[in-house]
């Protein structure tokens, strides 16, 4: 009897998990693939899905330009073979992830009135090709199919983002962004400071940075004590 009642509620835990399989899969085909129209049957312009997620990502400087992106396609055996170009502006930040600081990543030297931040590494964000405003869109072809027409779309978008990553991660750029990031991390701390009445020069570093002779600091606190450290008797 027991074995039937286990059997019983397997087969039910399975169906259970069937439905809801399948409620997922029919929603997301719903909102990647389902395009919403109005009574004419015409598609209508609206929001798919949104989703708003907390971050704690400090955006320390921005590279934006033009980028020029092509994209190649050929049907029939190579007898229709097509090309597409296009101009467009783009612009990629930088980052840095201030959340990931923890006590270990900050000293203070009493007698400077200095805090040394060790900051996290400057990441590169994805690449935000502003296809709204391409100056240049030249589609060559003897006969460019629709398909072919969607293929060099897809083509051209993954080129432009591509190009502009490269550009965006070269050493040069990654450089620059560290040097902005030092002002955007001192100036985010020093200012905090300074509005707690304890002007302290801060000084930012990364692990990339070439370590420089040891000064004696405090590591055994935290920032909110080392503020008060910080502030002058009376």
């Amino acid at each position: 009897m027991r074995r039937v009642r286990t059997g019983v509620l397997f087969r039910i835990a399975a169906v259970v998990a069937l439905v809801i399989a399948v409620v997922v899969a029919i929603r997301f085909y719903t909102r990647d693939y389902t395009v919403a129209t109005e009574d004419n049957g015409l598609a209508v312009a609206q929001i798919v899905s949104a989703r708003l997620d907390g971050a704690s990502e400090l955006r320390v400087s921005k590279l934006t330009g033009v980028v020029q992106a092509t994209g190649s396609d050929r049907r029939w055996g190579g007898l229709l073979e097509s090309t597409r170009v296009v101009k467009a502006p783009y612009e990629v930040s930088y980052f840095v992830d201030v959340g990931a600081l923890d006590q270990s990543d900050f000293t203070y030297h009493r007698e400077s009135r200095t805090l040394t931040v060790t900051a996290p590494p400057v990441t590169v964000g994805r690449p935000d090709v502003d296809e709204s405003r391409v100056t240049v869109d030249q589609t060559s072809g003897v006969f460019v199919t629709r398909d072919a027409m969607a293929v060099l779309q897809q083509r051209v978008a993954a080129s432009a983002i591509q190009t502009a990553s490269v550009e965006a991660n070269r050493p040069e750029r990654i450089e620059q962004a560290q040097r902005y990031a030092r002002q955007a991390i001192s100036r985010l701390f020093g200012t905090t400071l300074e509005a707690a009445g304890q002007p302290t020069r801060v000084v930012v570093r990364f692990a990339s940075d070439v370590q420089e002779e040891y000064v004696p600091s405090d590591r055994s606190r935290s920032l909110g004590e080392i503020v008060g450290a910080a502030r002058p008797p009376g």
